[in-house]
């Protein structure tokens, strides 16, 4: 007889993740907002002004998709951001990446 896969297994898509690091004890997102306070702060800051709406999301501005992400190039300056979608977003990074370790 088949049964079903445990729905425990990876969390079963259900909330959110409860994986932690082996070396610090903390979830890998923990650690990030710790090594970057700037960041979460230009993040706060943006989904404020986006909820107030003093700011306007727009569409990915390389392929014109409309669910899109700020990107911060600056995050001294949290609402002058480049709007990507996921993709492009990560292209972006990538980009980013790539440029900082080829000098």
């Amino acid at each position: 007889m088949e049964t079903a896969a445990p729905t425990d297994i990876g969390n079963g898509g259900k909330g959110k993740s409860t994986r932690q690091s082996n070396l610090s004890g903390i979830t890998p997102q923990a650690r990030w907002k710790e090594a970057n306070p700037q960041a979460v702060w230009a993040h706060q800051a943006l989904r404020s002004a986006l909820n107030r709406g003093l700011v306007i999301q727009e569409p990915c501005e390389v392929c014109g998709a409309l669910v899109a992400e700020a990107h911060h190039p600056d995050y001294d300056r949290p609402m002058d951001v480049r709007w990507f979608c996921r993709r492009h977003h990560k292209q972006e990074h990538r980009r980013l990446k790539c440029e900082a370790i080829n000098g």
